[in-house]
């Protein structure tokens, strides 16, 4: 039990100083993959028309659902971060010229480069991942779909923050958060807002909104933060 809890308080402590560590410092964005599932993107094409008529930026033309969900995400991300972490994360284009940069003008680089390019404290590399349960949640729990004569999605959303500084090449921590939709979700235009060039103010407890997309990526944000506090 002694053990236990003295292992217990050395991974508090080690938090809490690690938190300390970073707080008011700068990091810089190495990577940023957005991976979302075919099966999403299927789902999805119902609204096509509706996304037809979303603008979108840096938008090399080529997958609109993609480009819809780019931005906001991390933008949503970095907002979060900033205020909830109190740390500054520099702009996207920080290194200038000297790494390259996906179509929509995130860098694309390793942590070499960046160390020596860059001049941030830390520097960091997101995955976020949205994909469809629609199929496995039908087998496994049929009795979530009675009575629903709708198209539905099932979605997931998960993220992987992996932390790096400035005094080499093997990370100092990563950040993980997942969630699922509470229920079956009616594809329709909702299910988009918020990321539809419509702001959308969460609200919370009882009143809380009917879940969707941008609902999901307020709770996987917050559940990447708790993990970097919890663990």
């Amino acid at each position: 039990m002694k053990k236990y809890f003295l292992l217990s308080f050395i991974i508090f402590l080690s938090t809490c100083l690690f938190a300390q560590k970073i707080t008011n410092k700068q990091f810089s964005l190495i990577g940023y993959n957005l991976n979302i599932s075919k099966e999403v993107a299927n789902e999805l094409s119902d609204l096509d028309g509706f996304m037809d008529n979303i603008k979108t930026y840096n938008d090399p033309g080529n997958d609109k659902v993609r480009a819809i969900f780019t931005h906001i995400i991390y933008y949503t991300i970095k907002q979060k971060f900033e205020e909830e972490l109190e740390i500054e994360i520099l702009p996207i284009n920080t290194f200038m010229r000297a790494v390259k940069y996906d179509d929509y003008g995130y860098p694309t680089t390793n942590i070499r480069d960046a160390m020596r390019k860059g001049d941030s404290k830390f520097y960091f590399k997101i995955d976020v991942t949205i994909e469809s349960l629609t199929e496995s949640k039908r087998k496994s729990n049929p009795e979530l779909f009675e009575d629903i004569d709708y198209k539905v999605t099932f979605p997931q959303m998960s993220m992987e923050v992996v932390i790096y500084n400035n005094q080499g090449i093997i990370p100092v921590d990563k950040w993980v958060g997942t969630t699922t939709a509470k229920k079956p979700l009616p594809i329709n235009e909702y299910l988009l807002k918020g990321f539809d060039n419509t702001s959308m103010t969460i609200e919370y407890g009882e009143n809380q909104q009917a879940d969707n997309f941008y609902l999901m990526l307020d709770r996987v944000i917050h559940n990447a933060i708790q993990d970097f506090y919890t663990k």
